[in-house]
């Protein structure tokens, strides 16, 4: 079994149908995490979102051994938290700063339409984070 299921099964059994099939890739739990982590945050569920932010960050950090994972992390589930204002704003509370620095292109390019958002985001983060990422 591959280290993401066996990962995903650990912390979110209760949906391992949707990533247990022969046909899933990681993408079909990252699918799931993406519409689950809005949930989570509006039920204030910090026990899920903290589930659901480690497995994320456990897929970045994979890049030495799997630049699959790190990519379908980045694609699949990063860039799409500004799609959401509660999952924007919870940006930089969840995600550490040398994760932000690798995929705030993402964001921007997400938000390339409104880019008010995007330098909202990133003075919010500099703000919080005690960082100094570039606009």
């Amino acid at each position: 079994m591959s280290a993401w299921r066996r990962k995903g099964l650990e912390l979110f059994y209760d949906i391992r149908f949707s990533f247990v099939g022969k046909g899933d890739t990681v993408y079909s739990l990252i699918f799931e995490l993406r519409d689950r982590v809005v949930k989570s945050h509006l039920n204030n569920d910090n026990e899920d979102l903290d589930k659901i932010y480690n497995y994320a960050e456990w897929c970045f950090y994979q890049y030495r051994r799997s630049n699959y994972l790190n990519n379908a992390i980045c694609v699949g589930f990063y860039e799409h938290l500004v799609e959401d204002e509660i999952t924007r704003r919870a940006i930089p509370y969840r995600i550490k700063p040398d994760i932000f620095e690798s995929v705030k292109t993402l964001f921007e390019w997400m938000l390339r339409k409104n880019k008010g958002l995007y330098e909202e985001l990133v003075e919010e983060y500099n703000k919080i984070n005690n960082t100094n990422f570039v606009i």
